[in-house]
């Protein structure tokens, strides 16, 4: 059954129908709905024509599922979803914004000014002509007039130069689109978005309702996005284009924008569309240390000594964290759960790892971090060390619990050489921080070495 939703001209297939008759008539800002762009929180499309959210009816509740261990790859859920090709309104309308390098002109010296610099300079030429006895009237009427339609000339050969500049965006974009589908072999049938062509039913219909108060909406059955955006002139050749994706259905809308030459700005534009849409959708980020809680250094000590900085965890109930500890937090960034920012190269942070001895150990990164003992070590050589550092609330994982107990069975004096050289061999075969290479040979195979230590009397579970 096809159902008719009698829609005015606030509604969302007018508005978007108003877009249409803008893209087809000549790009001007009064052609378009401003609230469309004008960025006053009545940009979306459905806001816009006071679209109604969908009803939906819910199943009945089912058993809450266990969390899975690993998550799964996001399945047609978001703004892009990749289920099947998206279509896209086969026009863009680009608007044309301020120009930068006009108002800050004028916002330093106004034209005025700039005559009055030009009469000077003309007059200083003029003077050694005026001593001469030459006839300086009829010189002087001509420079003034050049000097005061100087400006009107220079703004109208600006205008000329940006007439089409829509068109050619809208034209290149495509273009550009296209060169990237082509440059990965992708065929039509791997592509996530396609425009629309002008002669595609959807098209049709719509202009054909272009004029009527009312129309049915499931004529936008296989419209998904339409595209707009805008563009600054920045000086020197340079722009500031952005570009805004709505989804038609839902009202969402997604932006990018890029500041770069004229002549390069579509295809920067083009690569970030691109990559948003057609990109492989990967598994979510999964905490691997969902029991730890992470507090910063106070900002105004961000550096210190470890005596220091160990009063400061103590006084927030926390402690150092291990080298583990810091990396893999290190990787989910500051926008994921769990996450601080990357460790920066050439820093040394101080953390609660001992190895070989029994003394403050610091993590080393970039360059001194490869050097002789690894990045986990001592600070000796290095004088007072004022190091970067983190605190951190929670358990020890099992597997940084394993590495520490296999450290402190090394440095104990009463531990026999072949015990340590097993303990050493099952470093450096796991990949440890600190492993010595000529414990490689010790034994074959971890399980070798966990067996011979089995046999002298010490158990060893090894990290999963």
């Amino acid at each position: 059954m096809t159902h008719n939703i009698s829609a005015s001209k606030t509604t969302f297939a007018a508005v978007l129908l108003s877009l249409v008759c803008a893209l087809q008539a000549p790009a001007s800002a009064g052609s378009v709905p401003a609230s469309l762009f004008d960025g006053t929180g009545r940009g979306s499309i459905a806001e816009m024509a006071g679209a109604q959210p969908a009803v939906s009816v819910s199943a009945p509740a089912a058993p809450k599922a266990a969390k899975p261990a690993v998550s799964a790859p996001r399945t047609g859920l978001g703004f892009n979803s990749a289920d099947g090709t998206k279509h896209i309104w086969p026009e863009i309308l680009f608007l044309r914004g301020a120009d930068y390098a006009e108002f800050a002109y004028t916002m330093s010296q106004n034209r005025d000014m700039v005559r009055r610099m030009l009469m000077q300079e003309f007059g200083d030429i003029m003077i050694p002509l005026a001593a001469s006895n030459a006839d300086m009237n009829e010189l002087a009427k001509t420079i003034a007039n050049i000097i005061l339609t100087f400006d009107e000339m220079h703004n109208k050969h600006k205008d000329e130069a940006v007439q089409g500049i829509q068109i050619s965006f809208e034209n290149q974009f495509r273009a550009e689109i296209d060169e990237l589908y082509r440059a990965y072999s992708l065929s039509d049938d791997q592509r996530k978005v396609d425009f629309l062509y002008a002669g595609a039913p959807v098209v049709k219909d719509v202009k054909a309702h272009s004029q009527r108060a009312s129309l049915p909406m499931d004529i936008f059955n296989s419209l998904d996005y339409v595209l707009y955006g805008s563009y600054t002139l920045l000086g020197g050749a340079n722009i500031s284009v952005t570009l805004t994706v709505e989804k038609i259905k839902t009202g969402e809308m997604r932006t990018f924008e890029v500041t770069a030459p004229i002549n390069t700005a579509m295809k920067q534009l083009a690569r970030k569309f691109f990559d948003f849409f057609q990109s492989n959708d990967y598994a979510e980020w999964i905490n691997p240390q969902p029991n730890l809680q992470w507090i910063p250094s106070p900002p105004t000590q961000p550096h210190t000594t470890a005596t220091i900085a160990r009063l400061f965890c103590r006084g927030q109930n926390a402690r150092f964290p291990y080298a583990r500890e810091l990396l893999m937090a290190s990787q989910g960034t500051s926008y994921r759960p769990g996450g601080i920012p990357p460790l920066k190269d050439y820093e040394i942070y101080i953390v609660l790892d001992k190895q070989r001895w029994d003394e403050q150990h610091y993590f080393f990164t970039g360059a001194p971090g490869e050097a002789t003992g690894g990045p986990v070590r001592t600070g000796a050589g290095y004088g007072v060390i004022n190091g970067a550092y983190w605190c951190v609330r929670g358990p020890v994982s099992r597997e940084v619990s394993f590495y520490e107990n296999v450290y402190a069975l090394i440095r104990k004096p009463e531990t026999p050489q072949k015990v340590r050289a097993a303990l050493e061999c099952i470093l450096f075969k796991l990949g440890d921080f600190g492993a010595r290479e000529e414990f490689s040979g010790a034994f074959p195979t971890v399980e070798n070495a966990v067996a011979f230590l089995a046999k002298e009397g010490y158990s060893i579970q090894l990290p999963d």
